[in-house]
C-alpha cells in the first residue's frame, strides 16, 4: 500500500501492528487536510524512526510536522504548555518563558552569571554553610553551574520561570561507574526560585545534604550508584507530565538509574531551540514538553496516510468525560499504580502509559490519587489537582449542561492560564475575560441571578457594564469593580479562590466553583483550620472591614485573628447570615455548603467508561 505524500510515495504496511484509533473516536470525515509536507520533511520522518515503529502507528514526531499544514499551529511555542522544560542559553538570560529568570537582587544580571554564593549571604540555606549552593555561569560553552561543597554539576534543563509560579534547575551530575563520566537521569536541584517574590527557597535539599549532619551528600566525582540511590530523578517523579509520549517503556538500568526515552525531534525551529532540550544525552534533541500529539495522540500514523482524520484524535468529537481526560492525564496527583513507582499515571507493572485515543482503559486505571486537602477532604491545598477539584463539583455532570474544561482553557493559547479569549453562542461571538467576569457570564447569561443578562450585553460588555454590574453586585452584596486590583465583585474572586501553593501561598485558583463558607475555617480548628474565599480573595491581607488589622501569617487558619475574622464574616455569610444563610432550606449558600462536605468525587461510570471507580 503506497500513499501518495507530496511529491513522494511513502510505504505503508497494510496491517499496522499498534493499536487502532478508537472506533468511538473515528470522525467518519471524507475530508482530509492535504498533507502536502516538503519531501526532505517526509524522508526525515521515515529515516528517523525504524519500519516497525512506523507500523505501530505510535510513534511522535513532534510539533512541527503539524505546523507544516495547520495555520493555527503558528502559535504552539507561545502555549506555556511547550515552555516548561528549556535548555538553559545565555542569550535568553531572564526573559520569561525562554531562559534562567532567577534574579534575587533585580539588578540585572541573573544569579548564575553573577556568581552568587549563599555562603556570603543570609537565606534557606544557611543550615548548610560553607557548603551551600554556588551558582555560576561560563560563557566560552554557555553552561550554568551549580556547586554545593566539592561537587560541581551542570544545569542542563530549567523547569518553569514562565513569568507566573516559580523555576526549578535539573541537573547532570559526574560520577563514576558510567562509560560518559556522568549520570544518566537528570537530578532535580535544591534550587526554587519564586517569580513574585524574588526568593530563593529549598526544594528538597535532602536529596543534596545529610538531614542529620547537614554535611554535603555526594563528593566531587560520586559512584553513579551512589546518586541513584540519594538524588531525586525527574525520570521517576516528574516526566510523565512534561512530555508527549514514550518511546520506550520506563525502566531500571544496572546502576539503578531510571531510564526515560523520549521520542527525538527530527525537526527543531532555530527560534524556539531551547524547548528542545537533549533529555537522555544521546546527542540528539528530544520532544518533551507538552505539545499537540498530548492531546491528539501520536501523529505518524496521520502524516503518513495523507493527513487521514481517522489517524488522528480530534477532541471536538469526545464527550465531556472523555475530553475531560485528555486534561487528567497530568491535572492530578498521582502515584503509577500498581506499585507506585512513578510520580504520574502509568503502569508500572506492564511499563504502559496513557495514549490519547488509543488506550481503551481509562486515565484514572493508571493512577491512584495522592492530593493533598484542605481539611474539608474538598479544597485543594496543593497544585496540579485541577481534575480532582473539577469533579469534586457538579459542573461536568451538570444535568444541562456538562463543563468540559478546553470551554475556560484552551490548549491553542497563550497567555496567563491559557483562558479561552472568546465564545461562540450561534451566530454570536462573546469576546471574554476573568477578570471582567465575561468568561463566566457568557454561559450564566439568562439564568438564575442573572436572568436579566442577554448573551448580547455580555458581548458588548462595554456598552452595558453599568447595567451587568448592577445585577452582579445584587448577587454579590459588594460593589461592582471585578477589574480593580481588589477584584470586587469578580465571579473567581468567591467561586474559585486561591487556596492551593505552587510557589508561594496562595497562588492556584480552585476548581470545585464552590464559595468557601467562613464556618468551615472554625469547623476544622482541630486540624489546623482552612481558607475561606472571603478571608483568602480579600478580607485577610486586602481590606481591614472589621477592625481586626491585617492577617500576621496568611499560611496560618488556627489563630485568634482567622476565628475572629471567621465570625464576624459569618454574620453576613453563614449560619442565619444577613447576606447568605447558610442553614436556609432555599438557600444557595446551604447547597453550597453540603456540596463542598459530600463524600468523594463523582466519577461518571457507564459500559463507556468501565474501571473509572
Amino acid at each position: 500500500l503506497f500513499i501518495v505524500l507530496g511529491l513522494i510515495m511513502v510505504p505503508l504496511a497494510a496491517d499496522a501492528g499498534g493499536p487502532e484509533l478508537r472506533a468511538s473516536h473515528r470522525t467518519g470525515a471524507n475530508a482530509r487536510v492535504a498533507a502536502n509536507l516538503p519531501a526532505d520533511m517526509i524522508a526525515t520522518l521515515t529515516s528517523t524512526y525504524t519500519t516497525k515503529e512506523l507500523e505501530e502507528d505510535l510513534v511522535v514526531v513532534g510539533d512541527e510536522y503539524c505546523i507544516a499544514c495547520h495555520s493555527w499551529s503558528a502559535i504552539t511555542h507561545e502555549v506555556k504548555h511547550r515552555k516548561a522544560l528549556r535548555i538553559p542559553m545565555g542569550i535568553n538570560t531572564l526573559i520569561a518563558g525562554k531562559g534562567v529568570v532567577a534574579d534575587y537582587d533585580q539588578n540585572g544580571v541573573d544569579d548564575f552569571m553573577q556568581g552568587l554564593d549563599f555562603n556570603t549571604m543570609d537565606s534557606v540555606f544557611d543550615p548548610y554553610k560553607p557548603n551551600a549552593p554556588i551558582l555560576s555561569y561560563r560563557a566560552s560553552d554557555d553552561r550554568y553551574f551549580m556547586t554545593i561543597g566539592s561537587l560541581t554539576v551542570r544545569i542542563e534543563i530549567t523547569q518553569g520561570g514562565t513569568g507566573d509560579w516559580k523555576q526549578r534547575y535539573l541537573t547532570t551530575i559526574p560520577v563514576t561507574g558510567t562509560p560518559s563520566g556522568w549520570a544518566t537521569d537528570q537530578y532535580v536541584s535544591p534550587l526554587q526560585f519564586n517569580e513574585k517574590t524574588y526568593e530563593w527557597v529549598a526544594y528538597h535539599p535532602e536529596h543534596w545534604w545529610n538531614p542529620d549532619t547537614l554535611e554535603p551528600n555526594f563528593g566531587p566525582r560520586p559512584p553513579v550508584e551512589e546518586v541513584a540511590a540519594i538524588g531525586r530523578s525527574y525520570s521517576k517523579r516528574c516526566i510523565g507530565c512534561h512530555t508527549t509520549g514514550f518511546r520506550e517503556s520506563m525502566s531500571q538500568d544496572g546502576n539503578g538509574e531510571w531510564i526515560y526515552r523520549p521520542f527525538p525531534a527530527s525537526l527543531v525551529p532555530p527560534d524556539y531551540k531551547e524547548q528542545y532540550p537533549d533529555y537522555d544525552r544521546d546527542g540528539i534533541p528530544d520532544i518533551v514538553n507538552i505539545g499537540c500529539e498530548a492531546c491528539h495522540g501520536p501523529g505518524s500514523a496521520h502524516i503518513l496516510g495523507g493527513g487521514d482524520p481517522d489517524e488522528i484524535l480530534a477532541p471536538s468529537t469526545l464527550d465531556t468525560y472523555e475530553s475531560n481526560e485528555l486534561c487528567q492525564q497530568c491535572h492530578v496527583r498521582t502515584a503509577s499504580v500498581p506499585n507506585g513507582t512513578y510520580g504520574y499515571p502509568y503502569r508500572d507493572d506492564v511499563g504502559e502509559n496513557w495514549i490519547p485515543g488509543r488506550t481503551e482503559m481509562p486515565v484514572s486505571d493508571f493512577y491512584s490519587e495522592h492530593a493533598g486537602w484542605w481539611p474539608d477532604g474538598k479544597t485543594s491545598k496543593q497544585h496540579h489537582q485541577q481534575y480532582e477539584d473539577l469533579y469534586n463539583s457538579s459542573k461536568p455532570t451538570f444535568a444541562f449542561h456538562e463543563i468540559k474544561c478546553v470551554e475556560c482553557h484552551s490548549p491553542h493559547k497563550g497567555g496567563k492560564h491559557m483562558v479561552v479569549t472568546r465564545i461562540q453562542e450561534g451566530e454570536l461571538t462573546i469576546p471574554t475575560s476573568n477578570d471582567n467576569n465575561t468568561l463566566c457570564l457568557a454561559c450564566h447569561a439568562t439564568h438564575g441571578a442573572f436572568e436579566e443578562i442577554t448573551p448580547e450585553m455580555v458581548a458588548e460588555y462595554e456598552e452595558n457594564e453599568q447595567e451587568i454590574g448592577a445585577i452582579v453586585s445584587a448577587h454579590s452584596y459588594h460593589p461592582y469593580g471585578p477589574e480593580r486590583s481588589m477584584g470586587l465583585s469578580r465571579c473567581s474572586k468567591c467561586h474559585m479562590p486561591k487556596t492551593a501553593k505552587s510557589a508561594i501561598n496562595y497562588d492556584i485558583h480552585g476548581h470545585t466553583y464552590e464559595p468557601i463558607a467562613p464556618e468551615k475555617t472554625l469547623m476544622y480548628q482541630e486540624q489546623g483550620g482552612m481558607p475561606n474565599a472571603c478571608a483568602v480573595s480579600c478580607h485577610a491581607q486586602k481590606v481591614n472591614s472589621f477592625g481586626l488589622g491585617y492577617d500576621p501569617d496568611i499560611g496560618v487558619w488556627d489563630a485568634q485573628f482567622d476565628r475572629d475574622l471567621a465570625e464576624d464574616l459569618m454574620y453576613w455569610y453563614g449560619p442565619g447570615g444577613m447576606w447568605w444563610d447558610t442553614e436556609h432550606e432555599e438557600s444557595s449558600a446551604k447547597r453550597a455548603i453540603e456540596n463542598s462536605l459530600a463524600p468523594g468525587a463523582y466519577v461518571p461510570k457507564s459500559e463507556d467508561h468501565a474501571g473509572s471507580e
